[in-house]
């Protein structure tokens, strides 16, 4: 596993008013560089590539139809396909899409979808996508991608959707009870919000949290489950069912179903 940093160091003194804006370039420059294939900010002591997407049990037939290059640029918490197939979606949104491999799955698996809309932020990663989407012409999907810096989402901007993709990009979001707020009126009554991402199992350090580099890889963003539920509760979201998938002291990789209550 990865070693975030402690809090020591380089950005423990940003103005915390602007760690969001800090935060969303922090991010979308990373995973520029990641395309333009020039590293990463930190190492990583994780599997990547194919063998990241196999461990985490997406299809083997799917796998085999993405270009060469692709699977290198996806980093999924975990394999949202199951789930989101059990809850048969008509209108599903993406959020912090990436190169679009969870869009790309979905659009091929889910027969009765209608619409699909994709959200990231990083510019090279969208390009990237709108080639991969470009692969397969035979996709029947009204399919969107769309750039926009999920932590200044606009509810207004959107239609409703009857589920909400998150896989990895919850933990990025820096106000997440104004973020949830804007979720909850992306959601249609009754609509699923899916999250794949840490929840915390025990504190973090002091100055933990004032460290960039401790967000980018979802720690730093992390809440307890007692944390998540109350700010849910407070937007009309239900935490409906938690499935811790691995433990990695102090966070659990879960599953979150959240439903609009």
């Amino acid at each position: 596993m990865f070693s975030p940093r402690s809090g020591k160091n380089s950005n423990v003194h940003l103005n915390m008013d602007n760690f969001p804006k800090h935060l969303s370039d922090a991010l979308s420059t990373m995973y520029d560089r990641l395309v333009e294939k020039k590293g990463l900010f930190v190492p990583l002591g994780i599997a990547r590539g194919h063998k990241l997407l196999k461990d985490l049990n997406y299809p083997e037939e799917l796998l085999a139809r993405l270009p060469n290059g692709y699977a290198e640029l996806a980093f999924p918490c975990a394999n949202p396909l199951k789930r989101i197939c059990s809850l048969q979606p008509r209108r599903l949104l993406d959020l912090g899409c990436g190169c679009a491999l969870d869009t790309l799955f979905c659009a091929l698996s889910l027969t009765e979808l209608d619409e699909l809309t994709a959200i990231d932020n990083s510019p090279a990663l969208l390009a990237r996508a709108e080639k991969l989407l470009g692969c397969f012409p035979e996709l029947k999907t009204n399919l969107t991608l769309q750039r926009a810096d999920l932590n200044q989402l606009n509810k207004t901007a959107f239609a409703k959707f009857d589920l909400i993709l998150m896989n990895g990009s919850f933990n990025l979001i820096y106000r997440k009870l104004e973020f949830l707020s804007t979720l909850s009126g992306l959601l249609e009554e009754g609509g699923t919000l899916l999250i794949y991402d840490f929840l915390l199992t025990e504190c973090l350090p002091p100055g933990f949290t004032q460290e960039i580099d401790n967000w980018l890889w979802n720690i730093g963003g992390a809440l307890s489950r007692k944390e998540l539920k109350q700010t849910l509760a407070s937007v009309a979201l239900k935490l409906l069912t938690v499935n811790e998938l691995e433990r990695i002291d102090p966070v659990a990789r879960c599953e979150l179903l959240i439903v609009h209550a």
